[in-house]
């Protein structure tokens, strides 16, 4: 026979352990750890973002937006536009399963979402265009609003919505 005192029987349920007893505690894990991306696909920095949103104020100078007009119509299908074709990103569905089409990127991410992020925009002061240095999934508020995600995706895995 040992002298170790027996373990502690389990309380019944509702009611806490007793003190000085260890408890297991769940985490859900997938909740935690956001989409699961295909190898390669990352979610795009808030560096890179940045750059994006200049590279697409150049190239709607430099095609005097008619043509950048055109070239994003061929490219939100994709979820992508001219900017983020150029960098490798592209718009996908928060929850992994691939990227937006132009429906999306169109009514739901172009205007609607524009629409709600101009109001906040303002009444924040231009804050929250900096919301992706601050936010665990590097999201800004039209992401928020139209539940997307900006990956890099340079091996172009996620061809077509």
């Amino acid at each position: 026979m040992s002298d170790m005192p027996p373990p502690p029987a389990s309380p019944p349920p509702g009611m806490p352990p007793p003190p000085g007893v260890a408890t297991q505690v769940h985490v859900d894990a997938p909740a935690l750890a956001g989409p699961a991306l295909p190898p390669g696909v990352t979610i795009v920095t808030p560096g890179m973002r940045l750059l994006a949103y200049l590279l697409e104020g150049v190239l709607v100078v430099v095609t005097l937006f008619i043509g950048w007009l055109i070239w994003a119509a061929f490219t939100a299908g994709n979820g992508q536009t001219p900017a983020k074709k150029i960098l490798g990103q592209r718009v996908v569905k928060t929850d992994g399963s691939g990227p937006v089409g132009f429906g999306t990127m169109l009514f739901m991410r172009g205007l609607i979402a524009g629409f709600v992020a101009s109001i906040a925009i303002t009444f924040t002061l231009g804050i929250l265009l900096l919301m992706p240095f601050w936010d665990k999934r590097n999201q800004n508020i039209w992401d928020k609003v139209s539940s997307t995600l900006v990956v890099n995706d340079p091996q172009n895995v996620w061809p077509a919505a």
